[in-house]
């Protein structure tokens, strides 16, 4: 079967990943001003690519012997090529009403899927002859296998969701295809290439209330073997040397043995790349921290979130207390292992006077990069089924963690823009020299 998978982007002046957020997908749109501007416009130029999912997805069913193409596309325009027998659209909230758009105009040629969690929370916006497969949907061609079943099959269901899978069947991603986009990092010149990688789904902590994760990949951790995962890597290493991976995993100390175990192995195995993930804080001690050093991670990204214990808590963020994060991100600046700290402003219990705080304490860790967003509120988590907020928006295009979209109790839409715009301005100078050593900026 001719298969075509299609990556639809809005028109942007910011970099639009839908590979962040769970697969909902963020736009770095830092503010309104000179400076903001150009920053953003360095991160979009610097980095990109694909959803990893939606690309695992295309390589599964290459694997079985279809015919597939990637297409990326930007704007409401755009016509086929040729004709196929099923598209596959990767779906996110921050390209949404672009993507449906697009969708409608398909539907008279080929039978739609409609691929990433998202679309299940706006079925009312989704024409009905669209079929959603939500969850971890690169397992979708594994599930039809186990079921002696096909696409044909599946032409008139309007729901698939894709709970679990065996990683280790998965196959290792061609990058270097020609349908695929190069995931280089260009950021001050350096060209090397970089590849998005996964070895653990899922993520059972609190943060759920707010965050996107638990909710596309669930709350049981789905590990891949690390025999699979080391020689994934090591075939990476001999065809694309001196490359870096970045760990896609929502929590790569989620099960901490399973993860110095990793290490070792790929410490063992002495390859030609370097590393970079994102954990949690609390999981990281002295014995951690030298099985990074042994297994090249140059880099670790870890939400901090905010200065203020009564806002994490409003959100049921955990985090370990302020002077603890302190010692731990001496460690590792000690360690010579590049630090990258996500916050985020204009959260429920936030005021202008904590937001500034929290900048000012973002300031002061001695980080690489510190990441600033917006408190935003996702479909599909407790937080914005709840409906304790009163929705401030026009399209789910804007909900892309850099504008606010609920009405707060105390911020404006316009302060909150002021206060990204003065988070980065404030980091950055205070922090000039850092910013310019800082590998793989964004990637949440």
């Amino acid at each position: 079967m001719k298969l075509l998978f299609l990556d639809i982007y809005k028109r942007s002046s910011s970099r639009i990943s839908k590979d962040t957020a769970g697969g909902y997908g963020t736009e770095n749109d830092l503010g309104d001003n000179f400076f903001a501007k150009i920053l953003s416009k360095i991160v979009k130029n610097s980095i990109f690519w694909p959803n990893l999912s939606f690309i695992q997805l295309m390589e599964e069913f290459d694997f079985r012997g279809h015919q597939c193409k990637y297409l990326k596309t930007t704007g409401e325009y755009f016509e086929l090529d040729e004709k196929y027998d099923f598209i596959f659209v990767c779906s996110s909230i921050v390209c949404f009403e672009t993507e449906i758009e697009i969708c409608k105009k398909l539907l008279k040629n080929s039978k739609l899927f409609l691929c990433g969690t998202i679309g299940t929370f706006l079925t009312h916006l989704i024409p009905d002859e669209i079929t959603l497969i939500s969850g971890n949907y690169e397992f979708l061609p594994e599930q039809l296998d186990n079921s002696k079943s096909n696409l044909y099959n599946l032409k008139n269901e309007k729901f698939i969701n894709v709970l679990k899978g065996n990683p280790d069947n998965l196959n290792i991603i061609n990058w270097n295809s020609k349908n695929l986009p190069k995931t280089k990092n260009y950021l001050l010149g350096n060209s090397r290439f970089f590849f998005p990688f996964i070895s653990t789904r899922g993520c059972p902590y609190s943060c759920r209330e707010y965050c996107t994760y638990p909710t596309t990949q669930g709350r049981k951790i789905i590990l891949e073997s690390n025999e699979t995962v080391s020689n994934k890597l090591f075939k990476i290493s001999k065809k694309f040397p001196k490359s870096h991976i970045v760990f896609r995993d929502p929590v790569f100390s989620i099960n901490i043995k399973y993860t110095k175990n990793l290490l070792k192995k790929i410490g063992d195995l002495r390859l030609d790349l370097s590393f970079s993930a994102e954990l949690h804080l609390k999981n990281i001690d002295d014995e951690l921290i030298e099985l990074f050093k042994y297994a090249n991670f140059t880099g670790l990204k870890f939400g901090i979130e905010s200065a203020h214990k009564n806002v994490r808590d409003h959100v049921n963020r955990f985090s370990i207390d302020n002077d603890e994060q302190v010692k731990i991100i001496k460690k590792l600046n000690k360690n010579k292992i590049k630090t990258v700290g996500m916050f985020i402003l204009v959260q429920p219990n936030d005021t202008t006077e904590s937001c500034l705080s929290t900048i000012n304490y973002a300031c002061s860790l001695n980080l690489n990069i510190a990441q600033f967003s917006i408190f935003t509120p996702y479909p599909g988590t407790p937080y914005y089924e709840k409906g304790n907020f009163v929705k401030n928006f026009k399209k789910f295009e804007e909900c892309n963690q850099y504008n606010l979209t609920y009405d707060h109790p105390t911020i404006s839409k316009k302060e909150a823009r002021f206060l990204l715009e003065k988070a980065y301005k404030k980091f950055i100078f205070s922090k000039f020299k850092y910013f310019f050593t800082a590998q793989n900026l964004f990637q949440r």
